[in-house]
């Protein structure tokens, strides 16, 4: 987080017009060593009130309780205002933040500073409402789907689903934030962790996430030089054949993930070709690795729907269609 200091002047200055300057603390060498562990402290002046800002050094952060007893600890040795300056925080973790008071700025993202008038729950309000119109993340559709396979019944926390999925424990929790912000699922506290839990059916959730997921290929590619597709997972209308009556493309069409195509090109396993060229295989470069939820050798039928949902084939649109009423909600 070395940059987050300069982020955190940027941000104050485009939103407040003012410069607020960062200089180390001279005192921080005398807190205990875990404090020192857990932040950077700098003070500075807003709007000609001394502030001290303690910037986080692990992006995980810690529960808000915690953090205000260290503001506790501060203010023995400081007697004026203390910011929690973090590049992320989490929905639930602001909330509690807010309810207890305590600064805090979330460069390019959220402000709250109390003592100066500075509200902006507001603005974070019609912050999550636009954000209600965007396409969720990559990873965010990962967990979305992985829950649609496999329910959870009794919730789900962001380290398990990071063991599962091989994501960081910071990413589920963002992906957490996401699906709650979009209305599909609630969060809550137990045990000092964050627990997923959907209150529709299947069917009910994917049908109102439908405007947030998005078409998983990010690019296709022509190419030659794969003599057999048995080590890939097939694809679009090559996928499709195998879970309806569609008849099989002249190209076979096989999905890989971002890093597996990288590789492919740097051994220089393929041969990149103009998109007219027939008879050759068709790879889709997908934004999440098709073999997390693929099965038999294809890859899963609600990724290859997203994948198809645009489509102007007729024969297309009806063998989706088919697929997604015969899905076992």
């Amino acid at each position: 987080m070395q940059d987050l200091p300069q982020r955190f002047e940027k941000y104050l200055a485009e939103n407040l017009g003012i410069a607020p300057r960062l200089k180390p603390w001279d005192e921080e060498t005398g807190l205990p060593y875990f404090f020192r562990d857990l932040y950077k402290l700098y003070e500075c002046e807003l709007l000609s009130q001394p502030w001290l800002v303690m910037a986080v050094r692990d992006e995980e952060g810690t529960t808000p309780a915690t953090i205000r007893k260290h503001i506790s600890q501060l203010q023995k040795r400081w007697q004026h205002e203390v910011l929690y300056l973090s590049p992320a925080i989490s929905t639930y973790n602001r909330k509690r933040l807010i309810e207890q008071k305590i600064a805090f700025v979330v460069p390019g993202n959220q402000m709250y500073l109390p003592s100066l008038g500075i509200d902006l729950r507001e603005y974070i309000r019609n912050l999550r409402t636009t954000s209600k119109k965007k396409k969720f993340s990559p990873s965010t559709q990962v967990v979305l789907l992985a829950m649609l396979y496999d329910w959870p019944g009794d919730g789900v926390t962001p380290s398990l689903l990071a063991e599962r999925l091989g994501y960081t424990s910071m990413t589920m929790t963002r992906a957490f934030d996401e699906i709650e912000t979009a209305g599909l699922a609630i969060v809550s506290m137990e045990w000092r962790e964050r627990v997923l839990r959907f209150e529709e059916d299947k069917k009910s959730v994917w049908e109102k996430s439908l405007k947030q997921l998005r078409s998983p290929v990010s690019k296709r590619f022509k190419v030659e030089g794969i003599e057999s597709v048995d080590s890939f997972f097939l694809a679009g209308e090559s996928a499709l054949a195998r879970f309806s009556m569609l008849a099989e493309p002249t190209n076979p069409v096989v999905a890989v993930s971002s890093e597996r195509w990288k590789a492919m090109l740097l051994a220089g396993a393929v041969t990149v070709l103009p998109n007219f060229e027939l008879e050759v295989t068709e790879i889709e470069v997908w934004k999440y690795p098709p073999e997390l939820f693929a099965r038999n050798g294809k890859v899963d039928p609600l990724s290859l729907y997203l994948s198809l949902a645009d489509t102007k084939d007729e024969r297309i649109e009806i063998a989706i269609d088919a697929l997604m009423e015969e899905f076992p909600w």
